[in-house]
């Protein structure tokens, strides 16, 4: 059998980056050139019919379109998962690259008439959060990559409009190769989707940073192929991206995190270009320094003296970045404080830093970085740099293009897409991997020291150093942290998981809940919010999960369209009905094909209602 391959990545304007992705992508497809292939079929679909499904899906899209084989063993698992076996607890029968709206529409017929679970993704890059795999074995994958149109960038009105598969680095270089005075905001990591990003809740760090709250338009298919227009999209494409009301009930954020439709395109506004940029620094000695520090940036969002949101990182995250774990400390279970003070003093570092930006013209960012100055005093031992930079006259440049920005020094705040911070995954061994706990608090010094005293013992009692990343806004803190995992390990990541549902429990008594989740772990989440749970006939369903669930009924009968999606399973996967809707598999001999999968006694049996690895809703505890 041949080795399995990844196409080379170049995405990156940076060789050195498209370098360290390609030496990870060759990891990973080594890990799964040793798994046997399993082919499945979607869920009450036997393999006469199937064939015939598949001859419908040749006929809509052509043979390169519909993705079977090395290439979809290759691409539609979670590379990341948690479960021993992956590869036969969550697996489908193809995936599906539409380039068209037309196309969705054709697939979603074809789905309805035999009811075949379909699961969406953008680009399939959302790591930790179960990338391009889907929750109901069998489901088949509509994978909107190929959707690819940065359909415009607009600098009179600052805001940009793309389809599904549009990536950061693609916006980016738009911009560059239009010289649009706009910049974009990016995540972490550049090669995912602006509209899955901004639909999973996701963030960038320019002062349009919150992109979900930055959305002016979708278009939607529903599950009955119904094309659907937000806002002002409904009377033309003039006012579309420029006001969010329209006329009577909006719909944009019914989108996000849901499995109601497929979006198509989206406008997102985006920050101006600046007359300058000053990219700050602040560190701070003492544990404990984190109630004044998140206290002082606090008031200065407030007062809008800071334009972006600041991200606030400890010791350990800043080791993360700089090699493995077993080049810091050697001993077992998380790395003592001890240990960490000692490091601290060898490498000038500090137990908290943050990042954040200031914008506008030089008298501007002078006045509010003397602001920050001044605040900061507050705190013994505080360390605050900034490095402006402002348009060059000499060549003409009236705002600051974002390329300008030295890269080491943006920390993507002006809009630069990058791969550099996916080096920290290999923090527990090489060939690594993680997933991430993300509850919101107030945003509140003491609230984020006591969560953080909390996480930080269980993430011990686990084995795990806690990696903080917190983003903080005016008036809320997402307390991110990393739990990295050696997926050559199971042991390693079964305790991941194990520590990802107690720190669910925990937040949850501390009165917290997650805003994003892992596929393996969405039902148990969605749990958290229990509100109306003990009212009258509602058989412990919350009351915000009935009405998804009956908005899901209405608009997909068929539950066709990403069933269990943020725990919104549709009426035929639902509870007890969910039972026995597994698909029959075998592994692949000799290369064989599709049309050859037989039926065997190996059925594998999915819980709807529980989620695929059969996680528990009560304590999370994944099983074969």
């Amino acid at each position: 059998m041949a080795p399995l391959a990844f196409p080379e990545f170049t995405l990156s304007h940076y060789d050195r980056e498209n370098e360290l992705v390609n030496v990870i992508l060759k990891r990973w497809a080594d890990s799964l050139s040793g798994q046997p292939t399993v082919e499945v079929l979607p869920p009450g679909i036997d393999v006469d019919t199937w064939k015939v499904i598949l001859s419908k899906f040749l006929e809509i899209l052509g043979e390169k379109k519909v993705i079977i084989g090395d290439e979809h063993k290759l691409n539609y698992l979670d590379i990341f998962s948690l479960a021993e076996n992956e590869h036969e607890v969550r697996g489908s029968p193809c995936a599906l690259r539409p380039t068209t709206v037309e196309e969705i529409q054709a697939i979603l017929r074809v789905s309805n008439e035999y009811k075949i679970p379909v699961w969406t993704v953008a680009r399939g890059r959302n790591l930790g959060y179960g990338a391009n795999a889907g929750r109901i074995r069998g489901s088949v994958i509509i994978d909107l990559q190929n959707m690819d149109k940065v359909i415009e960038v607009n600098d009179k009105y600052s805001y940009y409009t793309v389809e599904p598969g549009v990536s950061f680095f693609k916006l980016y270089e738009t911009i560059r190769e239009q010289k649009k005075n706009v910049w974009c905001s990016v995540p972490a990591l550049g090669w995912g989707s602006i509209v899955g990003n901004s639909l999973d809740r996701g963030w960038g760090y320019t002062p349009n940073g919150d992109h979900s709250n930055q959305v002016c338009g979708i278009e939607a298919v529903l599950a009955d192929g119904t094309v659907v227009r937000t806002g002002m999209g409904a009377i033309n494409d003039k006012m579309w991206p420029l006001f969010r009301g329209g006329y009577g009930p909006t719909y944009e954020s019914m989108f996000s995190q849901s499995n109601f439709g497929i979006v198509t395109k989206m406008t997102l506004w985006s920050s101006p270009a600046p007359l300058g940029f000053m990219s700050c620094h602040i560190a701070v000695p003492k544990e404990t320094d984190l109630v004044a520090m998140c206290d002082i940036f606090r008031e200065l969002l407030k007062h809008d003296v800071i334009q972006n949101h600041p991200v606030i990182g400890n010791i350990l995250r800043e080791l993360g970045k700089r090699g493995t774990r077993s080049k810091w400390y050697d001993g077992k279970g998380a790395i003592p404080d001890w240990r960490l003070e000692e490091l601290a003093k060898e490498l000038d570092l500090s137990w908290w830093d943050a990042n954040f930006g200031l914008y506008g013209p030089k008298e501007i960012i002078d006045v509010n970085f003397k602001r920050c100055q001044d605040a900061f005093k507050a705190i013994p031992g505080a360390k605050l740099r900034g490095n402006a930079y402002y348009p060059d006259a000499s060549k003409g440049e009236e705002f600051l293009p974002a390329s300008a920005v030295p890269y080491a020094d943006s920390w993507l705040q002006t809009g630069e897409p990058s791969m550099m911070p996916i080096v920290s995954i290999q923090y527990r061994g090489l060939d690594g991997g993680h997933i991430s706990f993300s509850p919101v608090l107030p945003a509140d010094g003491q609230a984020a020291l006591d969560w953080y005293y909390e996480a930080k013992k269980t993430c011990a009692k686990f084995g795990f150093d806690f990696m903080a990343g917190l983003h903080l806004y005016h008036r809320h803190l997402a307390h991110l942290i990393m739990i990295y995992f050696d997926r050559t390990d199971q042991e390693d990541k079964t305790a991941a998981n194990d520590l990802f549902v107690e720190l669910v429990l925990k937040a949850r008594q501390a009165g917290y809940g997650e805003y994003r989740a892992h596929i393996d772990h969405m039902d148990l989440v969605a749990d958290q919010y229990d509100f109306g749970a003990k009212d009258e006939g509602a058989n412990g369903v919350p009351a915000l999960m009935r009405l998804n669930q009956k908005i899901k009924d209405t608009l997909d009968p068929n539950g066709i369209l990403s069933p269990g999606k943020q725990g919104i399973w549709p009426a035929r996967f639902r509870g007890e009905g969910a039972k026995g809707r597994g698909a029959e598999i075998r592994e692949q001999k000799n290369g064989g094909s599709v049309e050859e999968v037989a039926n065997t006694n190996g059925t594998t049996h999915v819980n709807g209602t529980n989620g695929v690895n059969g996680v528990n809703g009560a304590n999370g505890v994944a099983s074969a």
